[in-house]
């Protein structure tokens, strides 16, 4: 089975953004309509850490804070049948302020687009289980909405984190920076190999740790909103997974280690990090994997691109053994699949605004697969429901190759 890199993935598709010169013709309501019963709602908090500094800055008033958006079913009767309900009411814009990123040249193409859900709608009575996502390193909390809309829609409230440092945002709301100016990534040498495993090390010591304890802080704000105000009592406490893209992900697999509110996780193609290698988790899990290897980066010179070709090769083999040594350390249900076609970028919503970043699958296609497996998995192990596609995913989905132990 193929595994992409974290960072390596998150480079290249960042390069490709760039590279991209003429926006791509992006409607304004690119996102498939949701194939749950609820209407969805969206809604963002800020929260700041009183007891943890801003590791990421010089200053040293600075306070870790994360923004958290938040989807969930909102209070609208069901339509009949499987279509979802719908509220007569313009959705949310997918990119908030966009003073947040600084000068927000590379969101030009999506400043117009809409989302599925409404600003601020009422939520429905539940309580619902409890999603947390993380997105990938150097990204957005909203990249993959195309996700989240799909859960809440289904009868969850996901809580998508943001992590400073380690993503696009570079300013609070009220003008104070969060651009990192210490602890930056180890200057590159040009060594393909040498610099992964240096940034791998770095992450490790770290943004990771940072991000687990972004993760168990926003647990702890979480059980503060369902006591009172618009979410009380609408968050299921006892049903709380966590699942995330490439550094999320590995970041929720983490969590589901380190602490015990979290019952199941999901890791969508990210290389793991943190103790879950060696310690295994009682928790069930899945691994989702693109099928596509990462690109190799390109050099006319013949003995760097075999070098180049032979670095990314031992990376792979080593996200590989971290993810065995995961599978036999553990003592719950696990599942390890591979998505045919896909790559890191299909487990976002990049593939669906950067032209050609998705060549052997539509992105729709690739959502829609990440999408049943990721509902199923948690319909399962949160919502106790048979969850049938689990048993043989292929049946449904000739993409997917599937390892489990149940």
């Amino acid at each position: 089975m193929v595994r992409s890199v974290t960072v390596l993935g998150c480079a290249l598709l960042a390069a490709a953004c760039a590279a991209d010169q003429t926006p791509p013709d992006i409607p304004e309501r690119p996102f498939t309509a949701p194939t749950g019963p609820h209407a969805i709602g969206m809604t963002e908090y800020r929260w700041t850490d009183a007891d943890r500094p801003e590791p990421f800055t010089r200053d040293p008033d600075d306070l870790r804070s994360v923004a958290v958006r938040v989807w969930y079913p909102a209070e609208e009767a069901a339509n009949a049948g499987d279509a979802p309900a719908t509220f007569d009411a313009p959705t949310a814009m997918y990119l908030p302020d966009p003073a947040e990123f600084g000068d927000a040249e590379d969101f030009v193409p999506v400043t117009h687009v809409r989302t599925n859900a409404i600003p601020d709608a009422v939520p429905a009575a539940g309580p619902f289980p409890l999603l947390v996502y993380h997105h990938g390193g150097g990204w957005t909390r909203f990249t993959s909405t195309f996700t989240t809309e799909e859960l809440a829609s289904h009868g969850y409230v996901v809580a998508s984190v943001g992590h400073n440092g380690f993503n696009r945002t570079l300013f609070l709301p009220d003008g104070a920076s969060v651009a990192p100016d210490t602890l930056t990534f180890p200057e590159p040498t040009g060594d393909l190999l040498e610099d992964a495993l240096g940034g791998w090390d770095y992450l490790d010591d770290h943004h990771f740790p940072e991000w687990v304890a972004d993760a168990r802080f926003v647990l702890d704000q979480l059980e503060t909103l369902n006591r009172s105000g618009r979410f009380a009592g609408r968050l299921d406490l006892d049903r709380i997974g966590m699942y995330g893209w490439s550094f999320g992900g590995a970041t929720s697999i983490e969590v589901s280690v380190v602490d015990e509110r979290v019952k199941a996780a999901i890791d969508h193609d990210g290389q793991l990090f943190g103790s879950a290698p060696t310690a295994g988790t009682a928790r069930p899990f899945m691994l989702m994997h693109g099928g596509e290897l990462p690109e190799i980066p390109p050099s006319d010179d013949p003995d760097v691109a075999a070098a180049n070709e032979k670095a990314l090769a031992e990376l792979m083999a080593q996200v590989a053994r971290t993810d065995s040594a995961l599978k036999a350390a553990s003592t719950g249900d696990w599942y390890d699949v591979t998505i045919a076609g896909t790559n890191h970028g299909s487990f976002s919503d990049l593939v669906m605004f950067i032209p050609g970043s998705s060549p052997n699958i539509e992105p729709a296609r690739g959502h829609e697969i990440v999408n049943a497996l990721t509902l199923a998995f948690f319909d399962r192990y949160l919502k106790g429901a048979e969850a049938p596609l689990l048993n043989d995913p292929a049946a449904a989905y000739l993409e997917v190759e599937m390892e489990a132990r149940r």
